[in-house]
């Protein structure tokens, strides 16, 4: 029986002084990923070391793949979106995305320095499923087209002129994380409140 890995699960009644915290959930990156991840800065902070503005620089532990924003949640949900959470994670098995481009996102000169994936059967369902969940709740999910990314940096000018890099990476994607997201004074802080492995810790053998 494919059980559902948990952390931080106490904190997900409170909303750290709002009534309605604001939520999402997303993929958190594993070790391999980060670690590629974390190569793309080095090169694109080279690229962008001038100019009006550096970038803010996502830390590793704010780096996550968007599934579904929540927005401001009643937290008398948050039980039934971590059960519905583990109900997926149960039915669905690892899978993987591949990482084709670094660059401005969603378009050219844009303020999200990103690596984009090539959105797959597998990370639709998920996607999918998410929306679903949300709709059983009486939430609207949101209508702008799933395009999955892992945000890298941001300049509140734009990035300006950033050669987009090709990109051939496949990442593995095995868990269901629901976030809330709070303002701090360096940006916004990304706390998971409940983590659920795709079909279970038994088919997850190496996270870290």
């Amino acid at each position: 029986m494919p059980r559902a890995s948990t952390r931080g699960k106490g904190d997900s009644n409170t909303g750290a002084g709002t009534d309605q915290p604001r939520l999402f959930i997303g993929i958190s990156p594993d070790a391999p990923t980060q670690h590629f991840l974390e190569g793309l800065v080095i090169h694109a902070r080279q690229l962008l070391s001038s100019g009006r503005e550096r970038p803010r620089w996502t830390s590793p532990s704010n780096r996550h793949l968007t599934l579904a924003f929540l927005g401001e949640t009643p937290p008398e949900l948050i039980p039934a979106i971590e059960r519905g959470l583990m109900q997926m994670a149960q039915g669905a098995r690892p899978c993987s995305g591949r990482i084709v481009s670094l660059g401005p996102f969603p378009k050219p000169r844009a303020r999200l320095l990103a690596a984009e994936l090539v959105s797959n059967p597998d990370l639709d369902r998920l996607h999918s499923g998410c929306r679903e969940l949300m709709r059983d709740l009486g939430m609207k999910p949101e209508s702008a087209a799933f395009r999955p990314h892992f945000t890298l940096g941001r300049n509140r000018h734009g990035l300006g002129p950033f050669p987009p890099l090709q990109l051939d990476y496949v990442a593995r994607l095995d868990n269901l994380v629901l976030y809330r997201s709070e303002m701090a004074p360096g940006g916004s802080q990304y706390t998971p409140l409940f983590e659920a492995l795709l079909g279970g810790p038994e088919e997850n053998p190496a996270r870290t």
